[in-house]
């Protein structure tokens, strides 16, 4: 497996809650970190890779830029963005040998999650678990290595005609319809 030339960027931050629950102080901070960096961090990297002929480049983004899963609108917004500016820069850059993908999870055990649900209900946790699970198809949340395993894809040669799309790490989450909302 080749690696060339990878930028990763993978940043986020959340703040639950609709329009009228999100501070616009928190919504911009939000953009800032969701967005902002991202696109600064592709305009310092797209010239020298440009320089050395191409490459590679990963935005993390999320099924909640696809998909309603709670009220979270400044993440799902900024994660959706996300998903187009990848798709711009991999359309814009293609003849110069850069592709752009995003790469988009779903349910997810990382600490940052398991340690809010935790915090949040110390009570009910494991249901808390168990209710998430219960909306993947395959019945159990994805690991921090089934997102890494697809970004080397995406960063790797052998995705060289792989370009300005993206990449669900849901466990089929997105594809099936199961009447059930977290957080509701």
């Amino acid at each position: 497996m080749a690696v060339s030339n990878v930028l990763f960027n993978n940043v986020g931050m959340q703040v639950v809650g609709g329009p009228l629950e999100v501070k616009e102080e928190d919504w911009d901070k939000l953009m800032t970190v969701n967005v902002k960096s991202m696109y600064l961090t592709c305009r310092a990297v797209i010239p020298q890779m440009i320089r050395q002929g191409g490459g590679s480049i990963v935005n993390n983004s999320s099924t909640a830029g696809i998909r309603f899963t709670y009220a979270n609108v400044a993440y799902a917004a900024s994660k959706g963005a996300v998903k187009q500016l990848s798709q711009n820069i991999g359309v814009q850059y293609a003849a110069k040998g850069i592709r752009c993908n995003s790469v988009m999870p779903g349910y997810i055990a990382t600490p940052r999650i398991t340690d809010r649900l935790r915090k949040s209900n110390p009570n009910d946790y494991d249901d808390k678990i168990k209710e998430r699970q219960m909306n993947v198809p395959s019945g159990k949340l994805g690991s921090a290595w089934d997102v890494a395993y697809a970004v080397l894809y995406l960063a790797c040669d052998e995705s060289k005609f792989v370009n300005a799309t993206e990449l669900v790490i849901d466990g089929g989450q997105t594809a099936s319809v199961t009447g059930k909302v977290w957080g509701q």
